[in-house]
């Protein structure tokens, strides 16, 4: 167990964040949504608490707590009041150590989870999103949906949940991380005494096998003949956190279309008024994610819309940006930056993500003289070598 600490006296609160190392990445295949279903079911409380019990303690600390699972971790968060930060890491050490998994609220967290499968079928831009990852990445585990399918969530029992839970949160190694009004001295030594160091096994990356890119055109249609508006997702593999073009295509990516300013968003909305939102968006993990254009415009405009966007694409990659937009790019990166560690629960989840996902830490602490040291010719170098205009998938 590792403690991170992110000390500040100006508001009477303390953020608790426990993390493990274990995420969707880990469901099996044919189970997907097993990682998402056990961070919830921990959520549920702790042997000796029913539910409603573990929610009355919590409300009489003044705390709240929630869990977030993504592809690579699962999350315990809490904020309470600084005078019941003890109280509330007991109640966290229960909830981690001895949660109760009980089979009814199981069975009642599973009929949610399928009810939100069915109401995601509502959620045009959600359901374009999943497509489209799916379309992209195949087979690829980042292809898999973290709330899982109805096929994948008939096939999970709670035998399944206890040996996820033994697996990958009872067994391994995790990080705990205070923010807020409590020492270093205090928070770990609080920590250190509910949450004790037996013998774990080390974190693991995931192994996670190489994306590739889907050679051609393709194109997907989610037919919804009703509906009077479209989710259009334009992209294609981008690049790896630990890619060396990858602050370049950032900075180039922003110019491009990452603020009202940038080609896609004037083309799209200012001149054309064809979606509301125009954006672009560059992810980047273990293996390389993502890029992709996100627009909404009307069914009319549909098809128009995305030729211009497939034309802006290849002008960007063709041509590269200008000199004014890099710079801009530059200056909107870093001064914006800022409010990206304004709170001390901010810093904290920057710097749980350095030891949790193996971001380099030179990206955080040096982020702004890598934004500033992009040259033009490296930001259009890095757009023609990771973006492929010929390379698409359309959903």
């Amino acid at each position: 167990m590792s403690v991170l600490v992110e000390s500040s006296d100006v508001l009477p609160l303390v953020d608790v964040e426990i993390a493990f190392a274990a995420g969707s990445l880990q469901d099996p295949a044919g189970r997907e949504g097993l990682a998402m279903l056990t961070g919830h079911l921990m959520r549920r409380g702790p042997r000796g608490l029913s539910q409603q019990r573990f929610e009355d303690r919590l409300a009489s600390l003044g705390a709240r707590v929630s869990v977030q699972v993504s592809m690579r971790s699962t999350r315990i968060r809490a904020t309470v009041l600084r005078r019941n930060f003890e109280p509330l890491l007991g109640l966290l050490a229960d909830l981690v150590w001895r949660p109760a998994l009980r089979a009814g609220d199981f069975a009642k967290l599973k009929r949610q989870a399928q009810a939100a499968l069915i109401s995601r079928l509502d959620d045009d831009q959600t359901l374009a999103a999943l497509c489209f990852r799916e379309a992209l990445f195949g087979e690829h585990p980042y292809a898999r949906a973290q709330s899982g399918t109805a096929e994948s969530l008939a096939r999970i029992g709670l035998q399944q949940i206890e040996s996820f839970y033994t697996r990958n949160i009872e067994k391994r190694a995790f990080l705990v991380g205070v923010a807020g009004d409590v020492s270093d001295a205090d928070a770990r030594a609080l920590v250190s005494s509910y949450f004790p160091r037996p013998k774990r096994q080390k974190r693991k990356d995931s192994v996670v096998p190489a994306t590739r890119t889907r050679p051609g055109r393709h194109v997907v249609i989610v037919d919804k003949p009703e509906r009077t508006q479209t989710q259009l997702y334009i992209g294609t593999l981008g690049a790896r956190t630990r890619d060396r073009k990858l602050f370049p295509l950032i900075v180039s990516n922003t110019a491009f279309g990452g603020t009202f300013s940038g080609p896609l968003m004037q083309e799209v909305r200012a001149v054309r008024g064809w979606s509301y939102s125009a954006h672009s968006r560059l992810l980047h993990a273990k293996q390389k994610e993502a890029w992709y254009m996100s627009t909404a415009p009307a069914a009319e405009y549909s098809a128009d819309c995305a030729a211009l966007q497939l034309n802006l694409l290849e002008r960007w990659v063709d041509r590269g940006i200008k000199k004014s937009q890099l710079s801009f790019a530059q200056r909107w990166l870093i001064n914006s930056h800022c409010f990206d560690r304004d709170t001390p629960s901010k810093r904290l989840d920057t710097r749980l993500d350095v030891e949790l996902l193996g971001i380099p830490r030179s990206y955080v602490e040096k982020y702004d003289e890598l934004v500033a040291g992009v040259s033009l010719q490296n930001a259009n170098e890095a757009t023609r070598a990771r973006i492929s205009a010929r390379d698409i998938t359309i959903v």
